[in-house]
């Protein structure tokens, strides 16, 4: 595959392999969170602010972190139930 070139997906900066790129910071600390994140990028797709396949990429990247944020729930939860028990 080919080294594509920035997009917007990155900030408007270069590929942190092509230079020091500009840090963006979401706030990724709930499904919703992740939601509202796929929500934008989708915006973002059909304005064609980023490419599709960039936001399909990092669409794909947030629905694993809300399945390890929905898994790191269920694991508290659980750890809270079976502490009841004892």
């Amino acid at each position: 595959m080919e080294n594509a070139a920035p997009t917007a997906a990155w900030g408007n900066t270069p590929h942190p392999q092509e230079g020091k790129a500009r840090r963006v910071r979401v706030k990724l600390d709930s499904v919703t969170d992740a939601r509202k994140e796929m929500a934008k990028l989708y915006r973002e797709a059909r304005a064609g602010k980023i490419d599709v396949q960039d936001a399909s990429r990092l669409a794909n990247i947030l629905m694993l972190i809300g399945r390890m944020i929905e898994g790191s729930d269920f694991e508290r939860r659980l750890e809270a139930l079976e502490a009841g028990e004892r």
